[in-house]
């Protein structure tokens, strides 16, 4: 598995509709394995590690939390007796050709199982059968796949299932861990679970070994330029924390021509601000829960939000760094209006109405598996407030698909940057970024890459 893969998930608050997810991260950590016995004997067995709940009646649970006569959702597709009798005799084969540009990949056999096939299609699956590897860098065929995947409506077998036995086992062994978007879950074993705990980059918070390896700041310069990137994103670990390391690499990579970007919870001191000065180009600053002071006492530990609205102003008075809000929205703890407009009016006041303000969904993970995933229609509640309060640039974050990902020209309401999850699918301004309908010039910086078509996930093995 690589990160771009698709892989189906189950849309659990939506009539467990079969859709695909989207892998983005992996990583891997020795972990102690449990064993799960369930079914009607207790000869159905999962092994799983204690950090990827599984999904149970009551909802999301880890194998700690489980217990002997919880009901756990088991999903699998119909292999009859008619199929076992006939399924030798159903194959047929064909050669592959693509239909559109005539390429002769090669005299490829292809096999197609009609008896598994109908079998599929009965219980509502939509069956693309590609044999050999290779096919699948051929255009056409990954156009045909995409395509198939926009707008899958699949379901399967499926019924809940009660759990005899949980046990921690001795085995304490390497482990692989993703995650995956926008569900957050996938099937292990014909057991639907979930993808990591609480915060998205869990296995990488949660990590007791300190694995990686020994780099100069001109050696991450030198492979980000190997690689033919545009310019390194410090995230998935709060920058600040190595903030002198970070300014040696940005001061080098900013001389090599690369930018420079934080992801940061803006927790910060006017020396560190000082030093982003140096080299940073961009920065987008996290808050939880719209900053509110209860939520961010309770679930983040700080008395208030007051140091971070200090980082901007500290930023916004003494860098050129560009400056876009994130907030997550946490249902039911963290998800009032009220707060939102207040949140929302401050950047306006203190930041302006171009500022980029991005209202995150959340997804119920590691200590906070009682809350449900943020309903759609609270985001949109949100983006109703912070435009009433002025901001242009209002989005969704983590609901691929929604038409608030889209950048809307302020003046003439039209779309000028389309966008689908990660990718960038339309863009409709000019060379000096004038919206194409009306001529407004659009508060963003830079231009469309030349890269924008190429594969932005690879692979690094060391």
């Amino acid at each position: 598995m690589l990160p771009g893969d698709s892989l189906w998930s189950y849309d659990v608050e939506n009539g467990m509709r079969v859709t695909p997810d989207v892998v983005t991260h992996l990583g891997r950590h020795r972990a102690r394995l449990w064993e799960v016995r369930y079914g009607s004997h207790g000869q159905g067995r999962l092994v799983i590690t204690k950090e990827h709940p599984i999904l149970t009646k009551k909802g999301w649970k880890t194998v700690e939390e489980l217990r002997p006569r919880d009901e756990i959702l088991r999903v699998w597709y119909q292999n009859t007796q008619a199929r076992k009798r006939h399924g030798a005799t159903s194959i047929d084969t064909a050669q592959f050709t693509c239909g559109k540009c005539d390429a002769q990949v090669m005299e490829l056999v292809q096999k197609r199982d009609k008896i598994k096939d109908k079998l599929f299609q009965a219980n509502g699956w939509d069956v693309v059968r590609i044999s050999g590897t290779y096919l699948y860098n051929h255009p056409q065929v990954k156009t045909l796949i995409a395509e198939d995947l926009q707008q899958p409506v699949l379901r399967n077998k499926r019924e809940w299932v009660t759990v005899k036995k949980v046990t921690p086992t001795s085995r304490v062994e390497q482990v692989y861990s993703f995650e995956c978007i926008p569900k957050h879950n996938y099937v292990a074993d014909g057991i639907i679970s979930h993808n990591c705990s609480y915060c998205q980059n869990f296995d990488i918070s949660q990590r007791r070994k300190i694995e990686g390896l020994d780099v100069t700041p001109e050696s991450v310069v030198e492979m980000t330029k190997r690689y033919r990137c545009e310019g390194l994103a410090y995230t998935y670990n709060e920058p600040s924390i190595f903030i002198e390391f970070a300014h040696d690499i940005g001061v080098q990579a900013r001389r090599e021509g690369l930018i420079n970007i934080f992801v940061s919870n803006g927790y910060d001191t006017p020396e560190t601000v000082a030093l982003m000065h140096d080299f940073l180009d961009c920065i987008t600053v996290d808050f939880k829960g719209n900053g509110e002071t209860s939520f961010v006492r309770k679930y983040i530990g700080i008395s208030n939000a007051d140091p971070i609205f200090q980082t901007l102003l500290e930023l916004r008075d003494k860098t050129n760094v560009h400056i876009e809000i994130t907030d997550l929205i946490v249902p039911e703890v963290g998800d009032d209006l009220g707060a939102a407009k207040k949140l929302s009016s401050w950047v306006y006041d203190n930041l302006g109405p171009d500022t980029p303000i991005h209202f995150l969904r959340f997804h119920p993970d590691y200590k906070m598996m009682n809350l449900p995933s943020t309903p759609i229609k609270t985001l949109e509640k949100h983006h109703t407030v912070a435009k009433k309060v002025g901001l242009n640039y209002v989005y969704l974050g983590n609901v691929p698909g929604h038409p608030l990902e889209h950048t809307y020209c302020p003046e003439c309401g039209k779309v000028v940057v389309e966008r689908s999850g990660f990718d960038i699918t339309g863009w409709h301004m000019d060379d000096q970024n004038r919206c194409k309908y009306c001529g407004n010039e659009i508060a963003i910086i830079g231009h469309l890459s030349k890269s924008i078509n190429e594969e932005r996930f690879i692979p690094i093995i060391r």
